[in-house]
């Protein structure tokens, strides 16, 4: 069989890449990687090191810092390489740090992320078969020993956009990932008092939202890490309506800085904002019935809801419905709905310009009178004293 063709067999059936050189030269390709551009091109430069360095009758395993791990044989001037695939599942850390290091936002980081649940995950094992498929395909001239772990010093990537920063080096990248990690297992453990004493005054100008002097990227960095909250907040079980929700608000409060001072209270406001996300509204701790009740509550917020809606919606008689939110809840559906709307309503008090009636009409109360009485039923507060007061 045609090496090309074998090639093309081991991706359609594996969906693992394989890239053929001769003499160095990339002569054929499976696939092309679906990332961002300035990744592509540094791991590519990463398989040109791999194939450049290897020139023996062996089959060597080099796994690069971000976790991607690559099989490449020599043969008959030919090399193949085999990945990138994964040996483990534990990818998530490399993510972040690819996400920070790369300053990817918004699509660039959605990419990243699809791209590494989209690897196989290989044992040895299954890595073996595929070598022993190439050997009985005659292409390796003898039998091959085991793979052999190669740790390439080249492999070590450090991404050109970051190279380029003043005075921004290996060790202070590092530092940064350390404090990400550190404000990423606030957010993570829903632990709002850690976030609100977080002193981002003591965080070099080096570090995270501070990493140089152009306040253009400062401001990228934000979304950097709004991005790495909200995806952290989202995997501690907020829900993606409101997750989504909340980031869209940050990026309206992170376009709107004129002043760099206003930086360190924006990474705060997003720190504390996804940390009581967490607190508050991670579904994970309820059963599936109540979860189902919950989002559809949140997502309908601004609609008049009944009861009937939710069963008709959850194919749930309306009594058993109320029977199982309050024994697992301890509150009845449409107490749970009226404090649901009234902390929409403190934040809307707290970050918008809107009037008490419209907050009243936006979120579907009888009249303001209703929503007045409401408010102050939950919070001990009229909307007008709330909005008055400093914010928490």
């Amino acid at each position: 069989m045609k090496l090309e063709k074998f090639a093309y067999n081991i991706y359609y059936m594996t969906n693992i890449s394989l890239t053929i050189y001769n003499e160095d030269v990339k002569i054929y390709e499976t696939n092309q990687l679906i990332l961002p551009d300035q990744l592509i091109k540094d791991i590519d430069s990463q398989k040109q090191a791999i194939i450049e360095s290897h020139k023996d009758n062996r089959v060597i395993r080099v796994q690069n810092k971000f976790g991607l791990t690559f099989l490449c044989i020599f043969s008959n001037l030919k090399n193949v390489l085999i990945g990138p695939f994964l040996i483990n599942d534990d990818y998530e850390k490399y993510i972040n740090t690819l996400i920070l290091q790369y300053r990817l936002i918004n699509n660039d980081s959605e990419m990243l992320e699809s791209f590494y649940n989209s690897l196989k995950i290989l044992s040895d094992f299954q890595q073996n078969i595929i070598v022993n498929i190439l050997n009985k395909l005659n292409f390796l001239e003898e039998d091959l020993p085991n793979i052999l772990n190669v740790k390439l010093s080249q492999l070590d990537l450090t991404p050109s956009n970051v190279t380029k920063d003043n005075d921004y080096t290996q060790k202070q990248i590092e530092k940064s990932i350390e404090i990400e990690d550190m404000l990423i297992n606030i957010v993570k453990n829903g632990d709002v008092d850690t976030a609100q004493k977080f002193d981002f005054q003591n965080i070099s100008t080096q570090h995270l939202v501070y990493r140089n002097n152009s306040f253009t990227n400062m401001k990228t960095n934000l979304m950097i890490f709004d991005a790495l909250c909200n995806r952290e907040a989202i995997k501690a079980g907020v829900d993606l309506v409101l997750a989504n929700k909340i980031s869209v608000n940050l990026k309206f409060h992170i376009n709107k800085i004129s002043l760099s001072s206003e930086i360190r209270t924006i990474a705060q406001k997003i720190l504390i904002t996804y940390a009581k996300a967490v607190r508050d509204y991670t579904l994970l701790k309820y059963s599936t019935n109540i979860r189902k009740i919950i989002l559809y509550i949140r997502k309908n917020l601004t609609s008049k809801i009944s009861l009937e809606d939710i069963a008709k919606d959850l194919y749930i008689t309306k009594e058993h419905l109320s029977r199982l939110f309050k024994k697992e809840m301890g509150i009845t559906i449409s107490e749970y709905i009226i404090q649901t709307k009234i902390e929409e309503a403190k934040t809307l008090l707290n970050e918008t310009d809107y009037n008490i009636l419209d907050i009243a009409v936006l979120l579907n109360f009888a009249n303001s009178s209703h929503f007045s009485n409401s408010f102050k039923k939950v919070t001990g507060l009229s909307p007008s004293d709330y909005r008055k007061k400093p914010i928490e």
